[in-house]
């Protein structure tokens, strides 16, 4: 008996059947935002670049959110971002506390109903001031929270949970988890990520347990709702393929060995001028061919 939907009745189904199989907590990592506002004529080095960036950021997380996440993660600047040289560098915390706490971006936040933390170096005091302001206008009511990280130095997370460890004296990660975000949170289950396969430390210790991992290649904050829902459908049903039972789980294998044999190796790349890109894996066994499908 058939336990899930096929593909395309997943992708143009309810809503409520997304939602019902949707991670509560996931980490995004945009990528490739210059390139793609490069592709749109706008200079980089612009404010027109960061109001920009600011519409794409809040409409694919209110996305993500509609299709039933509780939390998103999501590291905005990291340390390659702030050892850069050259106007953008010299821009970007002013533009950080203007895409977060300005009124365009508070009028959003009220108008969807979002939660916003920000997780920095407070000896910055600009991005201090913006943390806090973020913290003082939550909502009385809100279902979603956008937990975004700005991290000018590679041990500032690790300085961070080894003093929530210190000061609460956590014993375990759901304990860690509270001393760190001041809260419960779901651990992270879906990890979608850019470009190359590649994880972000600073996120531990909600990266425990079983993650699942896609790096999408669109650049930005490009996601539509179409290949929103074929992720989400591969994270709940194609992955999905533990069995208590195993008997005779490994003989299957045998119908597709060919493809067992083939060197496809996930993670492999080539270069596009400056950047990376995955090369294709191998065309995979097609059951319809073998089964009398049409």
């Amino acid at each position: 008996m058939k336990q899930y939907p096929d593909l395309e009745e997943f992708i143009i189904g309810s809503l409520e059947n997304v939602i019902a199989v949707a991670p509560e907590t996931i980490v995004f990592v945009a990528g490739g935002t210059r390139r793609k506002a490069a592709t749109m004529g706008l200079s980089t080095e612009s404010d027109a670049y960061a109001a920009w960036t600011r519409r794409q950021m809040i409409a694919c997380f209110d996305l993500i959110f509609q299709h039933g996440v509780k939390n998103i993660f999501t590291p905005m600047l990291g340390p390659t971002n702030f050892n850069e040289v050259g106007k953008y560098r010299e821009r970007l915390v002013d533009w950080i506390t203007w895409g977060l706490s300005g009124e365009d971006a508070l009028a959003d936040y009220k108008r969807l109903g979002w939660r916003v933390r920000l997780l920095t170096d407070e000896t910055i005091p600009k991005l201090k001031a913006t943390a806090e302001d973020l913290r003082n206008i939550t909502p009385t009511s809100y279902e979603h929270t956008l937990w975004i990280h700005v991290v000018p130095d590679a041990e500032l997370p690790w300085r961070w949970m080894l003093s929530a460890v210190k000061d609460s004296n956590a014993n375990t990660r759901q304990e860690v988890v509270r001393a760190l975000y001041g809260e419960d949170i779901p651990p992270v289950s879906l990890y979608l990520g850019h470009g190359k396969p590649e994880i972000f430390d600073e996120f531990l210790p909600l990266l425990t347990g079983k993650v699942q991992c896609y790096w999408r290649q669109n650049l930005g904050y490009d996601l539509d709702e179409r290949l929103l829902r074929t992720i989400l459908y591969d994270y709940a049903y194609t992955r999905a393929t533990w069995r208590e039972d195993k008997a005779g789980r490994a003989e299957k294998a045998l119908k597709y060995s060919g493809i067992w044999e083939k060197d496809a190796v996930v993670g492999l790349g080539t270069r596009l001028g400056p950047f990376w890109y995955p090369t294709p894996t191998p065309t995979p066994f097609d059951e319809r061919q073998h089964s009398g499908a049409g």
